[in-house]
């Protein structure tokens, strides 16, 4: 914002540091990438010997509930699957629906006969779309573990931490028998990024448990207050002044949105460069806290949830020996308390 009074200054700063108990929480993603990758293989076309249900149909209710879970943060996202390996949903910006289209163009009614599962061959066949790809990728393999082709498929997954450190396997099981559940457990072991083994089975019949493996491998829950730091640098008092002028307001009214975006409190704290007394500089320092809370008040914010306190000259911020020192120092921060 350009101002067109040249004043001698008072920066607002709002600091967001510390964990208030009641705070709000916003999702931020854990992964740039992410990959569904889908056992298609004849085996998957089975009845899993506990469940009585078809596995792929398991397999792809999961995937939408899945889906709906998901939050959309930015991230790139693409169903493939192996056995036959082919690409659904090419990597592009997520969002719930493009997904849910792809995730129903699977099929869950073909031929199991003379349908083979070379496991280790479809996870090779992603190196080119890892190769197109930046930042942390997730790739969730969901699969009963049955491999009975090709090259094997837990070196194929260690090949490609080797050559891409940036990936992590994901592993949702629907194996019925030993040894493709020991596949798939030796698939997860691969890596310490790897959330844990989930059960298709149940993560369909627990809501609760799903969430959780979505939390896992998608996204942080993080306090919308804790190290954020913004500061608002064009906010200005005139020199021994006070009061809100109005060329501030624009910037106030952008702290008035930031402090009711969540349930922090909040203190305001007042502050003075070194010129004058200590004693008037204190009075000085409360007025200007006191001049941003009534502001802040007006516009809407619970008072409840402000305090106005006074630091005058004993905290300065920068050096109080130069003309610009002093400047920064004329401040006033809102900081959670």
């Amino acid at each position: 914002m350009k101002l067109g009074v040249k004043l001698l200054a008072l920066t607002l700063v709002i600091v967001f540091a510390a964990m208030p108990a009641h705070a709000k929480l916003k999702k931020v993603p854990k992964v740039d990438n992410f990959i569904l990758f889908q056992d298609y293989s004849g085996s998957m076309a089975m009845h899993h010997e506990t469940a009585k249900e078809v596995k792929i149909e398991m397999a792809k209710n999961l995937l939408f509930a899945m889906n709906e879970m998901i939050p959309e943060l930015g991230y790139q996202g693409s169903l493939h699957t192996f056995a036959p390996f082919s690409e659904l949903l090419g990597m592009q910006t997520y969002s719930t629906s493009s997904m849910e289209g792809a995730i129903d163009m699977i099929e869950t009614d073909y031929a199991i006969f003379q349908r083979r599962t070379p496991m280790g061959m479809g996870i090779a066949d992603l190196r080119p779309v890892l190769d197109g790809l930046t930042g942390k990728t997730a790739i969730i393999l969901i699969s009963d573990g049955k491999h009975n082709e090709g090259i094997d498929p837990i070196e194929q997954a260690r090949e490609i931490y080797a050559s891409y450190p940036n990936v992590c396997f994901h592993v949702i099981s629907f194996a019925d028998e030993d040894k493709g559940q020991a596949i798939l457990d030796a698939i997860a072991a691969l890596n310490d990024c790897t959330c844990p083994m989930a059960d298709g089975v149940e993560l369909l019949a627990d809501e609760a448990k799903l969430d959780e493996f979505v939390r896992c491998v998608f996204y942080d829950e993080v306090n919308v207050c804790d190290g954020e730091v913004i500061t608002f640098r064009s906010i200005q008092f005139d020199f021994d002044r006070s009061f809100i002028k109005d060329e501030m307001k624009p910037i106030l009214d952008e702290a008035v949105a930031i402090i009711n975006e969540n349930d922090c409190m909040f203190e305001l704290e007042g502050h003075t460069c070194s010129i004058g007394s200590e004693a008037y500089n204190q009075g000085l320092s409360e007025r200007r806290a006191a001049s941003v809370q009534a502001y802040l008040i007006d516009k809407g914010v619970d008072p409840a949830r402000l305090s106005a306190v006074g630091y005058g000259e004993l905290q300065p911020a920068h050096d109080n020996s130069t003309r610009e020192g002093r400047r920064l120092n004329r401040r006033v921060v809102i900081r959670v308390k």
